[in-house]
């Protein structure tokens, strides 16, 4: 499966003729053996663990549309059940949180989330576009995850396919990466810097120096 699937690439807007877009929607190798079995896809509330968790990240109430619960087995050893939240890649593969632990079932991608073709936000973790949910009232938004920095050019390689585009980044480190690789692609609303993981402030410094240059242009 590719980074992006040809449905979804098409459906926000892409052509797949585009020589640029061939990277992301090439066949990717194929698992020889899959290291896991999935016993069961269950509705988030199942299991009191993962539901007290959402709860004391403040989650609880767009978790159910947006999150399942995955149990699942270890090829390795079999005998042992685990259980997390998982939410599915365009690859087919299974992104895990558990309150211990974040991992993966199968093969790499982003996710996306299909919504308004004119606005799209792209978040680093799946669990930051949750608090945006809850944080904004479920605005209507494409959602693009990237679930791995590994598909940072993918997420900005599908942003100008809309008309406003805001990137949430993680860590100042990221960000610093963003605005040297892709400069003015992406929107970086000030808005909504209390889920930028404190960076706020930075964006600020950033805005502020960018008008000052342009102001001496």
């Amino acid at each position: 499966m590719s980074v992006i699937s040809l449905n979804s690439f098409v459906a926000l807007g892409g052509d797949p003729s585009d020589p640029r877009a061939v990277r992301w929607l090439r066949p990717r190798v194929d698992l020889l053996e899959k290291s896991f079995i999935i016993d069961d896809l269950l509705p988030v509330g199942t299991t009191y663990q993962l539901s007290r968790y959402l709860k004391q990240r403040k989650l609880w109430t767009v978790a159910g549309d947006l999150l399942v619960e995955v149990h699942y087995r270890l090829t390795c050893d079999p005998d042992v059940r685990y259980y997390a939240l998982g939410w599915q890649n365009e690859a087919g593969g299974w992104v895990l949180q558990n309150p211990c632990w974040h991992g993966l079932l199968g093969p790499k991608a982003i996710t996306i989330i299909p919504g308004d073709g004119e606005h799209v936000t792209v978040f680093e973790h799946y669990m930051d576009d949750l608090r945006w949910m809850v944080a904004f009232k479920r605005p209507s938004h494409t959602v693009i995850v990237l679930n791995s920095t590994d598909f940072l050019d993918a997420g900005i390689f599908l942003c100008p396919f809309f008309r406003q585009a805001e990137l949430f980044y993680h860590s100042e480190r990221l960000f610093r990466r963003i605005h040297v690789r892709y400069g003015e692609q992406t929107d970086y609303s000030v808005n909504y810097a209390e889920l930028n993981e404190g960076y706020g402030n930075y964006i600020e410094a950033w805005k502020k120096d960018r008008s000052i240059t342009k102001e001496k242009n």
